[in-house]
């Protein structure tokens, strides 16, 4: 997957919708990265909290109109299980 889109969605605060394992997903985007050689997107879903996604698995992907303003509860920046942050709020 070209990441630029998750990118663009990390820089501008910008809400994301995909399909991943065959559920529909909004998500808040914070953290792009790389685990393992594997893109690793983290961000915040209103129902779910902090979870992760792996981009190769992400299906459908489209940026909304939707903004989000301050970084959620228990956001910090960084991520030691990551082994490079490409993008980060």
């Amino acid at each position: 997957m070209d990441d630029t889109l998750l990118r663009q969605a990390i820089r501008d605060r910008r809400v994301i919708e995909f399909r991943y394992h065959g559920e529909h997903r909004t998500v808040e985007p914070y953290r792009l990265g790389l685990d393992g050689g594997r893109l690793r997107l983290m961000g915040w879903q209103a129902r779910k909290g902090w979870r992760s996604f792996y981009a190769h698995e992400m299906l459908d992907l489209e940026l909304t109109e939707r903004t989000f303003l301050d970084p959620r509860e228990g956001y910090t920046r960084g991520d030691p299980r990551m082994d490079r942050i490409l993008a980060e709020v």
